[in-house]
């Protein structure tokens, strides 16, 4: 066996990845998750009292709302977890690489976009080239103008 199978291996061996041991389990999301209710309670708290007003009417205040945005909390936790999930599929070598995964005949045109919007290919409809409702085909005529 390769050095690269037996890693691949190894990898697959191992505990499954899961979400939640990225958005909760560490010290620092749950320390973020609790101040996320605290900030919105104390904006809810600063409808009634000024001094708090002030300090989350102020340039500080809309930098903390991004900070305690949930999902801003959820997307930067689960960094870590994408990073993990991505460094444990399967490695790709030279040999494994075929073009025709890439360019399927059968979802793309000629000129290699989807054949739905393909204009040389006939299955894109008023979008092809030689169908006459096409608005730069030559027989269609224009009567607006």
């Amino acid at each position: 066996m390769s050095l690269s199978m037996m890693e691949n291996s190894q990898r697959q061996r191992q505990a499954p990845i899961r979400l939640r041991d990225w958005l909760w389990r560490p010290w620092y999301a749950k320390l973020w998750w609790s101040a996320v209710p605290a900030y919105w309670l104390g904006m809810l708290v600063s409808l009634k009292i000024d001094a708090l007003a002030e300090v989350y009417n102020s340039a500080a205040g809309g930098y903390l709302n991004v900070l305690f945005f949930p999902p801003i909390v959820a997307l930067v936790l689960s960094l870590g977890f994408l990073r993990q999930k991505l460094a444990s599929l399967p490695d790709q070598t030279e040999d494994e690489f075929h073009s025709d995964d890439f360019l399927d005949r059968k979802r793309y045109g000629p000129s290699g976009m989807p054949w739905q919007f393909d204009p040389l290919d006939s299955r894109s409809g008023t979008f092809w080239i030689g169908n006459p409702l096409n608005p730069r085909h030559p027989s269609n005529i224009n009567r607006v103008s």
